[in-house]
């Protein structure tokens, strides 16, 4: 990566940098804004954006809260040694949407659920939203569908909106985070239709 940087890596060049890489990604970044600032003038939508903001922000981000929110997790009886962990898997999803920096490997909160749920939009109207749900199931037993094995992979049910996670090769959030990132960017494509 040349963020334009020249000299030395070492602590006591440490701002100049981060520096260098603020300055980078801002430069990259000034050109789309630039473009995305003329289209919403082109249209007279900086107005509305102005008048009312709160209504149009949901329009431009799509974060963690929203996917969060529409995870429907089907827990086993609280208690349980399999709730606990199922709590784990949930928060580690969470823990993986927040972490993400949009890249062309990242899994960011649209990206995950365009994967679960087949579609390249997400609900943008509160009518659409309200209905919308991902069920996440547990798998707790992978051996009893595969037989011996080193790892199972999560399955996604586009049409149903569900994703089944395989609790057993995901019980700390390193190994949850390779599995699913894993299946997120092999299971790209329907190949098997």
């Amino acid at each position: 990566l040349n963020c334009g940087f020249t000299g030395a890596i070492s602590v006591q060049n440490k701002e100049p940098i981060v520096r260098a890489i603020t300055l980078h990604a801002v430069l990259r970044l000034q050109p789309m804004l630039e473009q995305l600032k003329e289209g919403l003038q082109l249209y007279g939508l900086h107005l509305l954006i102005k008048q009312y903001p709160e209504i149009c922000q949901p329009l431009f981000v799509l974060g963690g809260d929203f996917v969060m929110a529409s995870i429907h997790p089907q827990l086993s009886e609280k208690g349980t040694s399999k709730h606990q962990f199922e709590l784990d898997l949930v928060n580690f999803i969470q823990d993986l949407l927040y972490e993400s920096e949009d890249g062309p490997r990242s899994i960011t909160p649209a990206r995950f659920l365009q994967w679960i749920t087949g579609q390249g939009h997400v609900p943008l109207l509160p009518s659409e939203k309200k209905d919308f749900a991902v069920v996440v199931k547990f798998n707790h037993n992978c051996e009893a569908d595969f037989g011996n094995h080193s790892i199972c992979y999560p399955v996604v049910s586009s049409c149903a909106k569900t994703i089944v996670l395989p609790v057993k090769h995901m019980k700390s959030y390193s190994q949850f985070r390779m599995v699913l990132v894993e299946a997120f960017h092999l299971g790209q494509e329907f190949n098997n239709v």
